[in-house]
C-alpha cells in the first residue's frame, strides 16, 4: 500500500505503548518521515553530545543564545546526567539523531541553585530542549515536548516545568505555543555570573 501524498509537513502520530527496560511506559510516536522519539541508551550518548555541539555552534553570535557554547553547556556530561537523574529522550530519524529532551524530578540535574523549588514527586522538569539546526521548523521540538509531557505522566507527575532565559525570544514563544504559562519571573538560577541573571519559570497543567 502506497504512503499518502505529503504536500507540507502534516504529522500524522501513531500511538503504541512500550514497556522500557526500567519498567517505565513510554508513548513513542513516529510520523510518516520515519521520525520516532524514544528512550536515549548509554550507546546514544556520544551522538546526544555531538548534537549539543552543533547546535551550540549554531548558536553563535545569535542574541537569544542562552550562554550555549561547545564544550560549556551543555555537554556530554549534562546528557549523562539527565539519563541516570531521570531521563533522556533522542529524536531520531532513521539512524540519524535529530534531537533531544531531558527530564529530572528536580529543578536542576547538575548542583542546584539557591531558593530552588520544593521536592515535589507531582512535577517532572524539562532540560536541554535541542534540536539539530538541519532539521528545525519541522514540529521536532513539538514532538520531543509531547513526549516528555507522556513520559512525566506515566511516572505520575500532574506538572512539567522548565525554566527559560529571559532573552530567549524563540524559545518563550515556542513554549506559549505548546501551552506553557510563565509561572514566576526574575528567577535567578545561578548564572549571573555568565551573564545570565534572569530566568523564567514556566509549567503546563498535564
Amino acid at each position: 500500500m502506497s504512503s499518502p501524498p505529503v504536500d507540507f509537513l502534516q504529522l500524522f502520530f501513531i500511538f503504541s505503548l512500550s514497556v522500557m527496560p526500567e519498567g517505565y511506559f513510554l508513548c513513542e510516536r513516529s510520523i510518516i518521515m520515519a521520525l520516532i522519539v524514544r528512550p536515549a541508551r548509554e550507546t546514544d550518548l556520544p551522538a546526544i553530545g555531538e548534537l549539543y555541539g552543533t547546535v551550540c555552534d549554531a548558536l553563535q553570535g545569535k542574541a537569544y543564545n542562552p550562554g550555549w557554547a561547545r564544550d560549556g553547556f551543555p555537554t556530554l556530561d549534562c546528557a549523562r546526567e539527565y539519563l541516570r537523574e531521570g531521563a533522556l529522550l533522542i529524536a531520531m530519524e532513521g539512524s540519524e539523531p535529530v534531537g533531544s529532551v531531558g527530564l529530572t524530578r528536580e529543578p536542576s540535574a547538575e548542583d542546584g541553585f539557591e531558593n530552588a523549588p520544593d521536592f515535589d514527586d507531582k512535577v517532572w522538569y524539562l532540560h536541554v530542549l535541542a534540536v539539530h539546526p538541519a532539521h528545525q521548523r519541522r514540529g521536532i521540538s513539538s514532538l520531543l515536548l509531547s513526549a516528555a509531557e507522556d513520559y512525566s505522566r506515566a511516572q505520575g507527575a500532574n506538572t512539567t516545568r522548565l525554566y527559560v532565559w529571559e532573552g530567549n525570544a524563540p524559545a518563550l514563544r515556542a513554549y506559549e505555543k505548546s501551552g506553557y504559562s510563565c509561572v514566576k519571573r526574575n528567577v535567578d538560577i545561578g548564572l549571573a555570573g555568565f551573564g545570565l541573571p534572569r530566568f523564567f519559570l514556566y509549567e503546563k497543567p498535564l
